[in-house]
């Protein structure tokens, strides 16, 4: 593990695209697919959706596996959309039960601030309140919930591929992830920034799409969720690309975090030429 210059994190986003764009097909028929399976998994009351989160670990290697093969210039095939399936498959499980506990420890913490409204509508699917003050307290819930998630994030964001290709426990894959994500933060402060810019392009689509679907409103008897999912059908190419790159991305910050023990040297700023007297930060 690395410590990498802040700089970094855009660098990631960057390596994202080309990834993406080696493969851009292989990437899309994944992304597709996954969210396919995703779906018809949560529509098999109670356990479909417990099995989904389940696999989410394994599901996400395969994606690490996905640009891999893109970095390697190899192509980018269907099976590998099952690849995070084949090693240390019993980690990764224990990795989604532990994180389906995560999420409902800290949904359970966000009550606090809306008496339970938002964890109700994420896990049992009551939809909220419509009056003013519910919504209010529903947002100050939801801040709760992103404050108590990063950590969570944190120690999740190389736990899977740490189980699958470094033979780790959840534990210490846990372990290795949460240091390495908070040593890194400013990378991943600067990586989330990017990430957030490169996120308008989809959500002007997204909003274009659902003003043009609300003109037309009495085609969709006036059912906000047809709406909603209209537009994200109408949107589903750049939804797709991004979906892909972000997907990308992460395996990206992986071989920067991580990298391979002939690539081991201090890090410097994506894309640029080592010098002799570098004092970039040092291997941790």
């Amino acid at each position: 593990m690395r410590i990498v210059p802040a700089r970094n994190g855009f660098g990631w986003i960057a390596e994202g695209v080309r990834l993406f764009a080696r493969a851009p097909f292989g990437w899309i028929f994944g992304v597709f697919a996954y969210w396919g399976i995703m779906l018809m998994a949560n529509f098999v009351p109670v356990v479909g959706p417990l099995v989904a989160t389940v696999m989410l670990p394994a599901f996400s290697v395969s994606f690490m596996a996905m640009a891999r093969a893109a970095e390697a210039g190899q192509p980018v095939l269907p099976p590998l959309l099952f690849a995070g399936f084949s090693r240390n498959l019993r980690a990764l499980v224990v990795l989604g039960v532990v994180y389906i506990v995560a999420i409902v420890a800290v949904l359970g913490i966000s009550a606090v601030a809306d008496g339970g409204s938002l964890f109700n509508w994420m896990l049992r699917g009551q939809p909220p309140a419509a009056e003013a003050e519910a919504q209010q307290a529903q947002a100050r819930a939801a801040l709760v919930a992103m404050v108590f998630y990063a950590p969570v994030l944190a120690a999740f964001w190389f736990a899977p591929v740490l189980a699958a290709w470094e033979g780790m426990s959840a534990t210490k894959a846990l372990f290795y992830s949460f240091f390495a994500t908070l040593r890194n933060w400013r990378a991943f402060f600067v990586y989330g920034v990017g990430i957030a810019i490169a996120a308008i392009p989809t959500v002007v689509v997204f909003v274009f799409a659902m003003r043009v679907l609300g003109s037309f409103s009495a085609g969709f008897a006036g059912d906000p969720a047809e709406q909603v999912a209209a537009a994200l059908l109408a949107a589903s190419p750049i939804v797709f690309a991004a979906a892909s790159i972000l997907l990308a991305s992460f395996y990206a910050s992986w071989r920067d975090v991580f990298p391979a023990e002939e690539d081991s040297a201090p890090a410097l700023p994506i894309g640029a030429e080592p010098a002799p007297d570098s004092d970039d930060q040092t291997t941790a």
